[in-house]
């Protein structure tokens, strides 16, 4: 039983609660995470079915939930569908309330028409009425799904947590939308979750953060000088790592003038992609103490190697670079200023060089070459199976005929494909995917939209689950085949799969 989130038509978000099947009770796991995913803005919806075999005893209590949660303004309307939860109705406000007899005479109102940018939670035993309601709902209806779990997202955060001094700060990387998992709601659970800081790759990523209500500092460490502008008024810090860059940013704030607007120095200790380098830090101060219009709030650098042990000697001398740097600006300015250089990797293996902030990125998502067994996989590709066929041993499976039959074959087809995020290289054999308990490898070339799966010799049948990767085959397995590193077979799952988000 868990809790999901997803994207709903007309700006809402369906948050579905099957923590209890029986609809004896509307947990506070579902109530908290309301609270985590929902900005206290928006209306709440709460949509209740029981049909006969589910009206019990239980049904007045769950009622007085709903109340309950009324009074606390956790929900502002409930929609009761079903005789015995009809006559409870007069315990709403009839303005608060819409009353159904049965589901289909609900499916067939104009309710779906009237919602706007609200949350809709589902409270709904039965699995075919739920579906119905689901398929009304839904953005994107789609059998390929890709999973968020925020159970294992939180264990990885305090994983890393545990191993910092208390004041040390914790800054998530949620650029690229997440990885690939979508950054809004990933960020409001890390907002909730107590992190200090956010990082994102451009503006536009931090603009739609703002505008989701995140109100966490946010890092942008590639800002452009044309979006500067665009970049105060959403209160985004920028990266600074360039003599131009300083100079625009100090320009653009003077001209409004602001004072004390927060900015982030990026030092190259040798990766040597950007940054200023220990030559630079004389003109770098002197800018920044003739001036009141900026204020440093942070200065870090990014390590090259940290993930591997063979570079262990070059990790520690860009640490001890970096600390001169540090000290020496230490040295100039009076206000307390956050220094920080370790990554996902350099938490788990420099973990005494923490400074004052760590930042996390592929490391929240469970990826980790030192600590495999402790973080936990986030993210999970499912699908199911679209149609069963059965292809003569003389024929061929897909494109280019590449898939050569040695038997006459069962062949599962399976809808996604490269425009999902499948890569071409994986057909052919060259990666298996699970349903139940046993893995079968993709057949041909995989297709834009489709690819197949050789599941000869089973009981697999339509409408069946099928993983693509996830606890068992994992992201960085499938990296391995590819050849690639998980942030890549993360970042391009497609925009087009639907994304949920759980917790139990």
């Amino acid at each position: 039983m868990r809790i999901e989130v997803e994207s709903g038509i007309n700006g809402c978000l369906i948050v579905k609660d099957s923590y209890n099947s029986d609809l004896k009770s509307l947990t506070n796991h579902s109530l908290a995470f309301l609270e985590q995913q929902i900005d206290e803005k928006m209306p709440r919806t709460l949509i209740l079915f029981a049909d006969n075999k589910n009206c019990n005893a239980e049904i007045p209590t769950l009622v007085a939930e709903v109340q309950s949660a009324f009074l606390r303004k956790q929900l502002h309307r409930v929609v009761l569908i079903g005789e015995c939860l009809s006559q409870h109705a007069f315990q709403f406000p009839e303005k608060e309330r819409l009353v159904f007899s049965d589901i289909h005479l609900f499916l067939r109102s104009n309710f779906f028409e009237t919602i706007r940018n609200e949350a809709i939670l589902l409270k709904i035993a039965s699995s075919k009425e739920e579906k119905l309601v689901l398929q009304r709902l839904r953005l994107l209806v789609h059998d390929t799904v890709l999973e968020t779990n925020f159970d294992a997202l939180k264990n990885n955060v305090n994983h890393f947590r545990n191993k910092l001094k208390p004041e040390t700060k914790l800054m998530c990387m949620v650029k690229a939308s997440a990885y690939g998992s979508g950054s809004i709601e990933v960020s409001k659970a890390l907002q909730y979750w107590g992190c200090d800081y956010l990082a994102v790759a451009f503006a536009h990523e931090g603009v739609e953060l703002r505008q989701a209500g995140i109100s966490l500092p946010i890092l942008v460490l590639d800002p452009c000088v044309d979006v500067l502008g665009r970049m105060i008024e959403n209160n985004l810090e920028p990266e600074i790592f360039s003599f131009n860059m300083l100079q625009k940013m100090l320009s653009e704030v003077e001209q409004r003038n602001l004072k004390n607007y927060p900015i982030h120095l990026k030092i190259d200790s040798g990766m040597h992609r950007a940054g200023f380098e220990w030559e630079d830090l004389d003109k770098v101060i002197e800018t920044l103490q003739n001036q009141s219009y900026l204020r440093v709030v942070s200065v870090f650098s990014h390590l090259v190697g940290a993930d591997d042990s063979q570079f262990d000697i070059f990790t520690q001398q860009q640490v001890d670079y970096f600390s001169k740097c540090a000290e020496k600006i230490t040295s100039v300015f009076s206000h307390k200023i956050l220094f920080h250089i370790l990554n996902s990797s350099g938490a788990q293996r420099f973990t005494k060089n923490q400074f004052d902030m760590i930042r996390l990125g592929i490391g929240l998502w469970g990826i980790s070459f030192s600590e495999k067994d402790i973080l936990q996989n986030v993210c999970t590709l499912k699908t199911k199976v679209a149609q069963i066929k059965y292809v003569a041993e003389t024929e061929t499976v897909g494109y280019s005929r590449k898939g050569v039959l040695k038997q006459k074959s069962k062949i599962a087809l399976l809808p996604l494909g490269y425009a999902d995020g499948i890569d071409r290289r994986l057909g052919n054999g060259a990666w298996r995917v699970l349903i139940g308990e046993r893995t079968f490898p993709i057949i041909g070339n995989v297709c834009m939209d489709l690819m197949m799966v050789d599941v000869t010799n089973s009981d697999v049948k339509e409408g069946d689950e099928v993983t693509v990767f996830g606890d068992k085959q994992t992201i960085a397995d499938m990296s391995e085949v590819l050849g690639t590193i998980p942030y890549e077979v993360l970042t391009s799952i497609a925009p087009r799969v639907r994304r949920v988000y759980f917790c139990k």
